[in-house]
Order: C-alpha cells, then structure tokens, then sequence
C-alpha cells in the first residue's frame, strides 16, 4: 500500500540531508496578506509578524520571528550605512564599516571580533588570533596552526600529525603530537635544497644533494643502500656490492665474488664457474664444464659446441647432440652439414645447398643456377636463359627474343619480332606477322576474326559473318536477318535494318 504522503521526509531524514539554502535568507512570519506604506522617503511593508521599514539613507530595519524561537525577534538595522546592528535567537552582530566587526552565533557559541587588521575568534575548544597580513595563529582541539608570512614560516598539527615550515627547513609527520623522530610514526624533514630525511615503519632515507650523497634502509629485508659522491655501498641478504665509479666495482654474495678494475681487469667466480677478462684474452668457465678463451685474432669455445675461429676470416663451429658441423674460409670456402642438410661452396666457382627431400640448389660461377625443390625445378644462366616449374606453373625465358610463360589459366608467348600470343580460358589472341587472330566465348557460341594487315579481315559471330578488303573499301556484313555491303567505306544496309 502506498503511503499517504509519498514525498514525505522524516525529520530524522531531513536532518542528514540538510539544505544549501542560508538560513538567515528565509523570511519568517510572514502572512499571505501585505501592507506597504510610502511617506516620501520613508517605506514600511508589514505581514503578519514580518516588518520592513527604510528611511532611506540614513535608516533601515527588518523584524521577524527568530528561527530558533519564534517568541523572540530577530532585527536586523542599518544606521547611515555604516552602523550594522543585529539581534535574535541566534545571532548578536554589531559591525561598524569598515574597521569594527563583533559578530556572535548564540547557537554555537561561536564569536568573532575584527578590529582593523586584527581578528580574534572563539568558539569550543576553538580560537584564531590574525593580524593580517603578517601573522595569524590558532588553536584546535588536538592541534593548532601558525602562519608568519613575512618569515616564510606555516606551522600546522592536529591529533593524526602535521607539517611544519620555516624559511627551507621543513617538517611533515604522521602519527604523533610533533616533529620528532622517535615518537612519529612516519616522518619527513630537512633544509631544502641541502639535506632531507625521512623514516616510517618500513624504511628510512637520506639525501644531501651538495655532497653527493644518498642513503636508503628497508626494514622488511634489512637491505641498504649508501652512495657518497663516486662511493656506492649496497647490501641485502643475498648479496653486497661496493663501488667506486667510474673505476671500481664489487660484488659479493654466499659462495660467489666478482670484481672489475676498469679497464685493466674483471674477475668473477661462483661454486660453479668463473670468468677473466683483460684487455689481452677473456677466460671463461662454464657450470656445465664448458669454457671458452677469446684473445686477438683466435678465440675457442668447447662445451656442448665447439667453436674455433682464427682471425675473422676462419670458423669451425660444431654441435654434436643435433649433428651439425660448420666451417667458413672468408670469402672463399663456407660447408655446413647436418642430418637435415649439406651445403657446400668454394667461391665464385661452385657452391650446392641441400636441404634432404625438400630442395636442392647448385651454382656453377654466379652466372650458372639450377634449384629443384617438393614443387618444381628452375635452371638459369644469367642473364639471358631461365627455364622453370613451378607445380602447374612453367617458364621460358631466352632474353631478349622469347619469353613463355604457362599456366593452368593462361599462357603468354612471345617470340621477337614476329610472334605474339595470349591465352586463357576465355580468349585467344595472336599475331604472326601481319597475320592477327583473335578468339573468344560469347553467348551463343565463338566469336573469332582474323585479319591480314592491311589488305583483308574476316569473322564469324554466333549470328552471321563479316569481311573486309582495306577497312572497308570493299565490305560484306551479315548478322541475323540484317545484311550490310560496303563500298568506298559506305555501309549499305541491304536487309533487315531498322
């Protein structure tokens, strides 16, 4: 059942809501019945317990029922337009314009006084002291605030922490009644731009960007970090370092050390393996027993592959768990060999690249190639001759005088300078000298024509026929009921025209 007033609020509703509309912009008392009286400069408007009244400039005066208790009023006055006298319930204001303000909220015991520049307010556990623009303090329950403008100084706390700053020194905590390392919970703190610190529960850090240095500790690991100008500390559970750029660098753990001299040496080892370089050779060994040594112009690797190369120009490189042996002689000799593939070359002779039942490609010089592979063939002598298959597809090329070109669809021939001919499964045109041919599917059967440049032509339509001598000089066309001669490159229509 729906209520009886569905717009309804409860108070205790009404009260969390609240309003954005100020109180003391209501009118109260008021009556549907107004009265207005004008005496020349004198104006009065009355309704019910409301009453304006003006004698305009030096007076003005407004009564109503206070808010709070309608059985005392609430007057507001204006004297000359300087004097601002109010009373009710709820308010008790005197102001003075411009240099005297005493304004009282009965309500919340709140009262605030302005005098100038100065400000002085009080309310529970409250109060604000300002003298404005140089100084304004005050104090809050649990906490309170100073600000010094001309000193650059804001002081601010409350019960859960607060920030202090005077000139670049500065102070901002959390968890504790003042700026104090052993009693706040998280702290920040320094002389700006010369030194910074701060801790909490976690972590601590300090910084002093003048010398360079940079200081972090964390609690959940015990790990640090300590960096003075080129020194650099760092610890954690598992592993140290220490370094001196850009010159010097360390690090060291449980069963392992590693250190570098640039540029003269780096050494570094663990349970399992250990490298050396120097500017003269690199040294290496691996935790699989495998080790590898570098020097100028030779360097060697045995481990589950083997590598040998001296100078740049020679390589042997082997694998035996897939089967593989690789070596080059730059530029002239390169082989490669494996169960899948065997390559072979000496340069520019011959070469042959095998890939075992997929492809197969043999160079003789660089002008002479012949690839077979699952798909086809090709064989080409650069740059002139090239014969290929590739599945349906094939080519012949013998540059510049013959070009073939075939293709399940099409085939495109070319013999210079006497023979053309395309073709697809549509059409078919050729020329063979002056001889020109051209056939193709229509509806209804073939439509070819051949000509003789320039003397004759002559086609068949699925309907009729046509020649021609010269272009025309001497002409016959037939095409269903309709028959055409011409003479002298005039047609005339013998039958069937419209």
């Amino acid at each position: 059942m729906l209520p009886t007033e569905p717009l309804e609020i409860s108070p205790e509703i009404r009260a969390r809501i609240g309003s954005d509309l100020p109180p003391d912009s209501l009118e109260l008392g008021r009556e549907p019945r107004t009265e207005h009286r004008f005496y020349g400069p004198y104006y009065e408007q009355r309704s019910g317990r409301y009453r304006f009244r003006l004698a305009f400039p030096v007076w003005a005066e407004r009564v109503q029922p206070s808010r709070t208790d309608a059985n005392v009023p609430d007057r507001a006055s204006l004297f000359g337009g300087l004097y601002y006298n109010r009373r009710s319930a709820e308010r008790a204001d005197d102001v003075l314009f411009p240099i005297f303000w005493d304004l009282k909220n009965r309500i919340t015991d709140d009262h605030t006084t302005i005098v100038g520049p100065f400000v002085h307010r009080e309310a529970p556990d409250e109060n604000d002291n300002w003298l404005a623009p140089l100084f304004f303090t005050g104090r809050r329950k649990g906490g309170g605030y100073t600000i010094v403008p001309p000193l650059l100084t804001y002081l601010n706390n409350d019960a859960e922490g607060g920030f202090n700053l005077v000139g670049p020194l500065f102070c901002s905590w959390k968890g504790g009644p003042s700026c104090d390392a052993r009693t706040a919970e998280d702290i920040d703190f320094g002389v700006a731009p010369f030194y910074f610190y701060g801790q909490n529960v976690e972590s601590k850090y300090e910084v002093i960007p003048p010398l360079l240095h940079y200081y972090r500790y964390s609690e959940r690991d015990l790990s640090w970090v300590n960096v003075w100008g080129p020194y650099y500390r760092r610890h954690t559970p598992t592993r140290d370092a220490l370094h001196v750029f850009p010159f010097y660098y360390s690090l060291w753990g449980p069963r392992e050390r590693h250190t570098t001299l640039f540029p003269f040496f780096h050494y570094g080892h663990d349970e399992e393996s250990s490298l050396l370089v120097n500017p003269l050779f690199l040294l290496r060994r691996g935790a699989e027993g495998d080790s590898t040594f570098v020097t100028w112009g030779y360097a060697r690797h045995r481990g589950r592959t083997s590598l040998d190369m001296i100078t740049p120009l020679f390589w042997r490189y082997r694998d035996p768990d897939v089967g593989l042996d690789q070596t080059m002689l730059f530029p002239f000799f390169y082989s490669r060999t494996s169960p899948r593939e065997s390559s072979f070359a000496v340069f520019p002779f011959y070469g042959r690249f095998e890939r075992f039942g997929i492809s197969d490609t043999t160079w003789v010089t660089p002008l002479v190639r012949h690839s077979s592979s699952l798909r086809g063939w090709s064989t080409s002598i650069y740059p002139l001759v090239h014969f290929g298959r590739n599945a349906a597809d094939t080519h012949t090329v013998i540059a510049p005088f013959f070009w073939d070109f075939a293709s399940p669809d099409s085939r495109t021939t070319i013999a210079l300078p006497l023979f053309f001919r395309f073709a697809d499964r549509d059409s078919v045109s050729q020329l063979v000298g002056n001889v020109y041919y051209h056939e193709s599917k229509v509806y209804g059967g073939r439509d070819w024509e051949i000509h003789v440049f320039p003397l004759f032509s002559y086609g068949e339509t699925p309907d009729g026929h046509w020649w021609n001598v010269l272009y025309g000089l001497a002409g016959y066309t037939r095409r269903g009921a309709m028959t055409q001669v011409r003479t002298l490159y005039i047609p005339i229509t013998l039958s069937g025209g419209d």
